[in-house]
């Protein structure tokens, strides 16, 4: 098959020691009954046994890329800019994406909106499936008449949008972005640093004027044992995720819908779940090191994002998760105040 000159979807798929589970990941991509696309497999210093798998696909539509092991950011930045595609999805290479994924998110994106934001599964390690972690919130957008928006024809439907989607976990495989969207406001991973997810969902939440959402699911994401994952390891990665959060965090204060104030403590409260579990999991060595860092991020914290907690604005945040109240606790007691 011939490659487009410009297909209407690239998927960005980063590969380093997955083995021939990439295989099933690329033959998701491979099957979608949406044939307008072009997969652009970035090879981070993979293992010999991953570049086997990954260059045993000839296909046409599939762009291999290879670089010195430098990270997922950089990974993803480089198939970034080589990427031709009008929309921009992403693909970690032991997930998958159901056949009907890419025909889904482009009906949903039939009026060129910035994002479209979908639901996924969960496959526990041992099998059990269900839905992703994030599903009641997409529950409510869709109840709420929010299932599609543009922001300035109804205000406050699409800050009450903002504010559900705020809650939407902070990762890459639930979105696909317009290409002109990213470079217009030149969204980028950052290099070097875990956790990155987290710039790219609050440079969206900051940025867009429009999305739809997808009802069906477009993802499987599974725990496995063994898995090389971030969220499976005690080690100084840890101490990325306060670095991409305090970036996350500046890069909002400069939004437009920072004025919300349950917004932006609704974004605050995001960022501090994953702070919060990440000292509540680190090792022993680090805990001393990582509270301390906590406490010099939140006392260097725009103080615009502190001061609902000395309000009732804080409670009202707190209807949207029950992760938000004992996260915004968590900022409150590493910032002197008592809640």
């Amino acid at each position: 098959m011939s490659k487009p000159e410009s297909p209407r979807i690239s998927c960005v798929l980063t590969a380093f020691n997955e083995g021939p589970l990439a295989s099933v990941s690329i033959k998701s991509l491979l099957s979608q009954t949406f044939g307008d696309f072009e997969i652009l497999i970035v090879d981070d210093g993979a293992s010999e046994e991953t570049r086997e798998t990954l260059h045993s696909f000839k296909d046409d539509r599939i762009l291999h890329i290879r670089q010195a092991n430098d990270g997922l950011s950089s990974a993803r930045n480089r198939a970034l800019n080589v990427a031709r595609g009008d929309y921009v999805c992403f693909l970690d290479a032991d997930d998958t994406r159901p056949i009907w994924a890419f025909e889904t998110m482009m009906a949903a994106a039939q009026e060129d909106v910035d994002v479209v934001f979908s639901p996924g599964v969960l496959q526990e390690v041992r099998m059990e499936t269900g839905p992703f972690y994030d599903q009641s919130h997409f529950d409510r957008l869709q109840m709420g008449d929010m299932a599609a928006m543009t922001a300035g024809n109804t205000p406050r439907l699409w800050i009450s949008a903002l504010r559900e989607l705020a809650c939407v976990e902070p990762q890459c495989a639930n979105k696909m972005v317009r290409r002109a969207f990213l470079e217009k406001h030149k969204l980028r991973f950052p290099a070097g640093l875990f956790f990155e997810d987290m710039i790219l969902h609050y440079g969206l939440l900051a940025n867009m004027r429009s999305y739809a959402l997808t009802e069906l699911p477009t993802f499987t994401y599974f725990r496995r044992y063994g898995r090389p994952q971030i969220t499976s390891g005690t080690s100084t990665t840890r101490f990325d995720a306060i670095s991409t959060a305090t970036n996350a965090l500046h890069l909002f204060s400069f939004s437009e819908y920072f004025q919300d104030v349950v917004l932006r403590s609704l974004v605050l409260a995001s960022a501090f779940k994953l702070l919060k579990w990440c000292e509540e999991s680190v090792s022993h060595d680090h805990a001393f090191g990582y509270g301390e860092a906590i406490g010099a991020l939140v006392n260097g914290l725009d103080q615009r994002y502190l001061k609902p907690l000395d309000e009732n604005w804080a409670e009202v945040a707190y209807q949207y998760a029950p992760w938000v109240q004992p996260s915004l606790q968590y900022v409150a007691s590493r910032s002197g105040r008592n809640r």
